[in-house]
């Protein structure tokens, strides 16, 4: 069998026109004819003008892609992007932020927010799948050529975000969580059998460092191209100076014969050699560490104990859940919002997975056990106390069940009825496998006292109006038109 080839080219600034020359140039290098149904996917996790401006697939970046595919797609029936937001954010608004929404007029593309569609279940035919089927937006399943157009960043869970990581967010909020734990790098890979990508293009021209929320931007004035996942997220991985191997879903996808996991096995181009590309992204900033001990080096305000989860494979950290999104959290609050926020905190303590140990708070410090799994047995302010885990395993999940969308509504009001039950217990309760980063946002602001983006005036008027455009059109077309159909099939016509 031939080396898949990834491309590496050099391209300076977010110039639409330059970086449509280059993917042109890509494309045409790797024998690439867009065709039909084609979708573009970007990384959208999150994108807020002045505060989330490094996290997203630039719209620049889109711009150009958009003006290549089109240039040199065949039997075009429809250009589209389509993504699913992150943090309970409507896709909507976040592509309204991004900047996304003219750059889609100019190039007549449609946008499919994956929030606002039905789910469609898909078979998964690999013997080492955690489930057999997932559920992805029906928008996906229509698509005959898809395009992964990633953000090079750092991750707080997986080392990394790039081609494969990317497929994240081809699931909607509900579904999306299922397996977002210690199986989070399984399911990554588990989610390359939805659609094979024809094309990637890889936004690395400004990486993110550290974190994939507010990650520091780093100038790498690169684009990376290819048509294999695991090619390019190998590549993608020695420029950054990681092992490919101690990247768990690149090693799972190599395993499973979708790529290859060594250099001498892919066959690699463009105009910038691989060593100038990592010399470009030299001592690059990584953050994959635990909380517990991430924030003892960060602040003495924030106490952290960090149990196991009860895994099949005993492990000692659920690395995919909870305890990684207080860190990733934190780390977005300080460089978004406040970046006093580990000096000016009130003290709180944290409980993830199975503490065996004394919990010792300070008078008026609020502690929190967090998620499904958390557990604990003692006595707590002079009382005892019995935390137990409501754990359900990775079997008694039914994705055709779990159906339940992740609304930011439902969380504040779920948050204020929390306050009031838990109001005489010396602690509070969070569920959830895992519960989500607006729960870590709520309790850090309305219990330790940090800024709630949330509630930022400034973001009122773009906002509202597409968080209930966001409600309205899903409630048309996943409620409405879905009891629509049914009422048609119990009433034929004559």
């Amino acid at each position: 069998m031939s080396r898949p080839a990834v491309l590496v080219w050099h391209c300076p600034t977010y110039d639409a026109v330059r970086i449509a020359q280059v993917v042109g140039e890509g494309m045409d290098t790797l024998g690439i004819r867009p065709r039909g149904r084609i979708m573009i996917k970007p990384n959208v996790v999150v994108a807020i003008r002045g505060r989330y401006e490094q996290a997203h697939t630039r719209a620049e970046f889109l711009d150009g892609l958009l003006a290549a595919t089109r240039a040199r797609a065949a039997d075009l029936t429809e250009l589209a992007v389509g993504e699913r937001s992150a943090l309970t954010l409507p896709t909507r608004y976040t592509f309204y932020e991004a900047g996304y929404n003219p750059v889609l007029r100019r190039h007549n593309a449609a946008a499919y927010y994956f929030e606002e569609y039905p789910d469609v279940e898909v078979p998964l035919r690999h013997p080492d799948a955690l489930r057999p089927y997932v559920y992805v937006p029906e928008p996906v399943t229509r698509c005959d050529f898809l395009i992964n157009a990633p953000k090079l960043k750092a991750h707080v869970w997986t080392r990394m975000t790039c081609a494969l990581k990317n497929y994240i967010g081809l699931q909607d909020s509900g579904h999306r969580i299922i397996d977002h734990d210690f199986h989070l790098e399984h399911k990554i890979v588990d989610l390359q059998e939805i659609i094979a990508p024809g094309f990637i293009a890889v936004d690395a021209i400004t990486a993110g460092e550290l974190t994939m929320m507010a990650p520091r931007p780093r100038d790498l004035g690169l684009i990376i191209m290819g048509v294999n996942p695991v090619a390019v997220d190998v590549v993608c991985a020695h420029i950054l100076g990681i092992d490919p191997r101690t990247v768990d879903h690149i090693r799972i996808a190599a395993a499973r014969g979708l790529g290859p996991l060594e250099l001498d096995q892919i066959a690699l181009g463009g105009d910038v050699p691989l060593a100038e590309a990592q010399a470009r992204a030299a001592n690059f900033a990584l953050s994959i560490e635990r909380v517990d001990t991430a924030l003892a080096k960060k602040t003495d305000r924030i106490t952290v104990h960090a149990g196991p989860p009860p895994a099949d494979k005993q492990t000692d950290y659920c690395w995919g859940g909870c305890p990684g999104a207080l860190l990733e959290t934190l780390e977005s609050l300080q460089r978004a919002w406040q970046p006093d926020v580990y000096r000016v905190i009130r003290p709180m303590t944290f409980v993830f997975g199975a503490h065996d140990g004394p919990l010792d708070p300070k008078p008026g410090e609020p502690v929190i056990f967090f998620g499904d799994c958390a557990q604990w047995r003692g006595r707590l302010r002079g009382r005892a106390t019995v935390v137990a885990s409501v754990y359900k395993p990775h079997g008694y999940i039914d994705p055709r069940r779990h159906t339940g969308r992740i609304d930011m509504t439902r969380i504040i009001l779920r948050y204020v009825w929390d306050r009031v039950r838990y109001f005489r217990r010396p602690y509070y309760r969070v569920y959830g496998c895992p519960a989500s980063m607006h729960e870590h946002h709520l309790l850090l602001a309305y219990l330790g006292g940090a800024r709630n983006p949330y509630t930022d005036l400034s973001l009122f008027l773009g906002f509202v109006p597409r968080y209930l455009g966001s409600v309205l059109m899903r409630w048309w077309r996943v409620e409405f038109l879905a009891r629509l159909r049914r009422w048609r099939r119990g009433h034929p016509g004559p």
